[in-house]
């Protein structure tokens, strides 16, 4: 059930753009408990009262869209016709597709599921938070045991900063640019636990939460 907190300026960006090329195959529709990978991602984001929620992909995008319907109003595909540039490339895509009314994003990787309700919920308010306590722009990054993953909330942020992204190093190139960088502990490690090759994906099988 999604939480309202009555702020409605944050967007939901999922990067799912890829190749797949460690996986050898289309991760985005890898079944996990009998359901496509990416659409678990999706309904992790749904499961917070975005705005809107802004799925960027590229490679095979045509098949990705036949594949997974979504019935809710608050999402949308955006093209990545770059994905081959890497991930800055589908962050830029998804900054462009983003209504003005949103001051704040939270970005996810399609090749994550297995991150916790809770821990999206705790990202999320720690952001919308911040938001209304500062105009500075900032980023808050969960950790798990010291090491940072996804998702990452970017408040009040530039836009023309970040479309100085460039590579596949996502934001960690204009990390400089924000004038306040968060890091949350979570006990979480879903966080970390991306599904990009075949010995991940058959040890998501077994993962339970």
């Amino acid at each position: 059930m999604k939480e309202k907190i009555g702020y409605h300026s944050v967007s939901a960006i999922i990067l799912a753009a890829g190749m797949s090329t460690r996986m050898g195959q289309l991760k985005q529709l890898l079944l996990l408990n009998r359901r496509p990978l990416l659409i678990h991602v999706i309904e992790a984001a749904a499961s917070v009262d975005f705005f809107e929620i802004i799925t960027v992909i590229g490679c095979q995008a045509s098949k990705i869209q036949k594949e997974i319907l979504i019935d809710d109003r608050r999402f949308c595909w955006a093209i990545n016709e770059k994905y081959e540039a890497g991930q800055s490339s589908s962050l830029k895509t998804g900054i462009l597709n983003v209504g003005e009314k949103s001051a704040g994003v939270m970005v996810f990787l399609g090749d994550l599921p297995f991150i916790l309700h809770e821990t999206i919920l705790k990202i999320y308010r720690a952001g919308v938070k911040m938001m209304q306590e500062t105009t500075e722009s900032f980023i808050i990054q969960p950790e798990y045991e010291g090491k940072p993953g996804h998702p990452v909330f970017i408040g009040n942020f530039n836009r023309e900063i970040m479309m100085q992204l460039h590579g596949d190093t996502g934001a960690k190139v204009i990390m400089d640019k924000f004038s306040i960088r968060k890091r949350m502990a979570v006990n979480d490690i879903g966080i970390l636990f991306d599904v990009d090759t075949p010995e991940t994906y058959l040890k998501a099988k077994s993962f339970n939460k």
